[in-house]
């Protein structure tokens, strides 16, 4: 779902959140800016994605807003600090408003990455559906795919994954054969498949990067549909076959899912919902999904000290679930949480406060026992920030 061109988590950064501080962990994290977005022409800007690591340490991302044409960006952040735009998306038939990280083809360097909007022949949308690309180390960029809205889905979001054969996968929030978004693939060989088209009630409107496990099952969510009209949990086949997991209520268990999902190795699914639509939760959980289809509701979050609305991919390490939230915190900027799954008790590492960055909405990514993210907004500038936080 979209608001004014913006995914529709993207509203809830500006709530007015009354500010207390129920289960809130103590703050004692180190936590570092790694960038300040200074905007266009020559920046990037609203960083609403997680970033990525190369080889040899490089970090990649994308911005939403920003570059010469202010439709979004591609970079790169040296091990050294060191920070290079990479690619401005021109707005048009190039892309605009990349509202997912690059995935790094190991083998050659090149980076696979969505952009929401943009793109030519999406009759009806004039900012255009989204287009698939692929942009080289040298800085070589092409469109491998312009969505179509009738066949691929349109606006793509979520990092798309990637497996040793080198086909990525994908999500369109939205369009596709049944109108309500669909999974692709887009393999090795350049052929564009759509594996599963949603209708509403096995889902509507996927969030987040789809999670793949080995056997080449694919795990998602979808924001709302399903039984409740609250969101799903699914799985899908390779071949395409579609099982919905868990249907969201919007009461205790939460609803809206927003983000991606994690699974540790006993086959437990971890994720977040954003916010409930009944006032049971109106912040927003993160939750447990046994293999049976038990859910268990780790953590709700009260909208004050603790966060409110998490936000994009959950992360799984060590026993303990990793995230963000956009909303909440010391000042209302949002927070970067950890919830320890055996006690039910929520940790915040880090709360923002506007000057180091502002209303996160990506998930973190993993490296030397630090997490590393962004905020859509705040710093120095008020165009965002990437950061560090030690766990």
């Amino acid at each position: 779902m979209f608001f004014d061109g913006i995914p529709f988590r993207s509203i809830f950064v500006g709530s007015a959140i009354a500010l207390c501080a129920f289960g809130a962990g103590a703050q004692a994290k180190p936590y570092t800016v790694l960038h300040n977005f200074a905007g266009p022409p020559g920046d990037g800007s609203y960083i609403a994605n997680n970033v990525g690591f190369g080889a040899n340490g490089e970090m990649y991302g994308a911005t939403n807003l920003g570059g010469t044409a202010d439709s979004g960006t591609v970079f790169e952040i040296a091990p050294d600090g060191t920070y290079t735009v990479l690619h401005s998306f021109d707005g048009a038939a190039g892309g605009l408003d990349p509202n997912a990280g690059v995935t790094i083809d190991p083998a050659t360097g090149d980076l696979y990455g969505t952009t929401t909007f943009g793109g030519s022949g999406c009759l009806g949308f004039h900012s255009g559906c989204g287009v698939l690309y692929r942009l080289s180390p040298s800085g070589k960029f092409k469109i491998l795919r312009t969505f179509d809205d009738a066949v691929d889905g349109r606006y793509p979001v979520g990092q798309l994954v990637r497996d040793k054969l080198g086909n990525f996968y994908g999500i369109g929030t939205t369009g596709g054969p049944n109108l309500g978004g669909t999974v692709f693939e887009y393999s090795a060989k350049g052929i564009f498949t759509v594996l599963h088209a949603f209708s509403g009630d096995d889902g509507f409107e996927p969030q987040g990067s789809l999670l793949r496990e080995r056997a080449g099952n694919l795990y998602g969510a979808t924001y709302s549909g399903g039984a409740n009209d609250y969101g799903t949990v699914f799985k899908l086949t390779p071949k395409g076959k579609l099982t919905t997991l868990y249907s969201f209520t919007g009461g205790k268990d939460g609803g809206y899912p927003a983000g991606g999902l994690d699974r540790d190795k006993a086959g437990d699914i971890y994720g977040a919902t954003n916010l409930a639509g009944n006032g049971s939760t109106p912040f927003g959980t993160v939750f447990k999904l046994a293999p049976d289809g038990t859910l268990t509701t780790l953590y709700a979050f009260t909208g004050g000290a603790d966060g409110g609305y998490p936000a994009g991919n959950i992360l799984q390490s060590g026993g303990k679930l990793y995230g963000t939230t956009a909303g909440g915190g010391a000042d209302d900027d949002g927070i970067v949480y950890e919830v320890d799954p055996a006690a039910g008790s929520e940790t915040v590492l880090h709360s923002f406060a506007g000057s180091d960055g502002a209303g996160p909405q990506a998930g973190l990514t993993k490296m030397h026992n630090r997490l590393y993210g962004t905020a859509s907004g705040g710093g120095t500038g008020g165009y965002g920030v990437v950061f560090r936080v030690k766990r």
